[in-house]
């Protein structure tokens, strides 16, 4: 059964080395402290309607070599606001990373149990969906477009399979049309199309699971992960300033860190929606 809550992932496995749960490391700072404002940030990037296209089994692998090398360079990266709290912190999101995405296919038991009829249903719904947040994500890449497109659910974690994450997207974009119309409008959208959204969200109420909390397995991923990408823009970050003297050691360290291409300037079709 899936578990629900990061905190689940978490006391499943030993508290890594380099400090507890609450337990204040020598800086001052404990890795709870750190995991927090990672998530914080990490909730700021979403409501800029920021995403990452990125692995995220690779990105946890990748943590706990990028965290190793950094406490190697602790007392410089700690002088310039980089912790050794944060280089823990960045070990335990890897574990939950991993812990989330094994819990990930229970969440694939409702969709196999489907009818042929309801999960075309849901298809058609999350191709709608999809497609829509694609014409928005096209004309807010500006600045003062990000609120709206986090308003259009832009940021938001997206599985075609789950009623619940369907659901949830035809109604910010119902929602966000009538707060954002010029936003609408420019995306494309006519009243027909908010009519078909608008049906196809009454039809995928009623789907088995789609009323069912989203507290889920995918929602806590994409947070950790997203408080992971935190850590290695803060950790890139500092480093290019405090290995400015030796670009060899600063190449090696940033070498480590898994690319992501930034989704709000990317295309991405509906046949391409990750699947939890």
């Amino acid at each position: 059964m899936a578990r629900s809550s990061r905190e689940s992932a978490v006391k499943s496995r030993p508290a890594s080395t380099g400090g507890g749960n609450g337990k204040t490391l020598r800086n001052g700072k404990s890795a709870a402290d750190a995991r927090k404002d990672l998530l914080e940030r990490a909730g700021r990037n979403r409501d800029g309607a920021s995403q990452w296209r990125s692995d995220p089994l690779e990105d946890a692998q990748a943590a706990r070599r990028v965290a190793e090398l950094a406490q190697a360079h602790a007392p410089e990266l700690s002088r310039r606001g980089l912790t050794s709290a944060y280089n823990e912190a960045a070990r335990r999101l890897a574990d939950e990373i991993e812990d989330h995405l094994q819990a990930l296919p229970a969440a694939a038991v409702t969709a196999r149990g489907r009818s042929t009829e309801q999960a075309e249903l849901l298809a058609d719904a999350a191709v709608t969906a999809q497609t829509a947040r694609e014409a928005v994500q096209r004309i807010t890449r500006a600045a003062d477009g990000r609120r709206a497109a986090h308003a259009f659910g832009i940021g938001q974690p997206f599985s075609a399979r789950q009623a619940q994450h369907v659901l949830r997207a035809l109604r910010l974009i119902l929602e966000a049309a009538k707060l954002y119309p010029e936003v609408a409008s420019d995306a494309g959208l006519i009243p027909e199309d908010l009519q078909t959204m608008r049906d196809l969200a009454g039809d995928v109420e009623k789907l088995p699971g789609a009323g069912a909390p989203l507290t889920d397995e995918a929602q806590a991923l994409v947070e950790a992960q997203g408080a992971l990408r935190a850590y290695f823009d803060l950790l890139a970050a500092k480093a290019t300033l405090a290995f400015a003297g030796d670009p060899e050691e600063r190449a090696r360290l940033l070498s480590l860190l898994p690319r992501a291409d930034e989704r709000r300037h990317l295309r991405r079709s509906a046949d391409e929606i990750p699947a939890a």
